[in-house]
């Protein structure tokens, strides 16, 4: 019975290697339905599938000019940025210093009105002090002849040598 076994799955085993047939019916069938899976579905998902990548490549390529367009007009506007700011500062500077020198003349003019009339009013005072000077000494000579005419009983001159 241990012999028979053997022999039986050897026979079995020929007959499901055995080409008939049907194994040329199937192969053809199956060559068949490629060529027509091919034609039908495969072809056209492949062209979708294709179309979408051109697409978003596309797309994607227009975004990164996009975004490069961007930067360069951020770099534009920056340094059109800077340039302005770097004049008005210069303008700034300048009216700054424009300013200082008004201030500085100003001050000198002033300083200049201030010592003339401060030299103008020495001169009076002087004039005054002068004036006041004789006056007093007319005066006290006016004064010196009363008293010694009062004293002298006499007339005294006010010229007095």
């Amino acid at each position: 019975m241990a012999l028979t076994v053997p022999i039986l799955a050897l026979a079995l085993a020929e007959s499901v290697l055995s080409i008939d047939g049907s194994f040329l019916f199937v192969f053809i069938s199956i060559l068949l339905l490629i060529f027509i899976l091919n034609h039908t579905l495969y072809k056209p998902i492949n062209q979708v599938l294709e179309e979408r990548d051109r697409l978003g490549a596309g797309r994607i390529g227009e975004a990164r000019q996009m975004l490069a367009e961007y930067e360069e007009r951020l770099k534009r506007y920056e340094s059109q940025l800077r340039e302005a700011r770097g004049e008005a500062y210069q303008r700034l500077e300048a009216d700054r210093r424009e300013a200082t020198l008004g201030r500085q003349r100003m001050i000198a003019e002033t300083k200049a009105d201030v010592s003339a009339q401060i030299e103008a009013a020495k001169q009076e005072m002087a004039k005054q002090a002068t004036g006041a000077r004789q006056n007093l000494e007319n005066e006290a000579r006016a004064m010196a002849a009363t008293i010694s005419s009062q004293i002298l009983h006499r007339p005294v001159s006010a010229g007095g040598k």
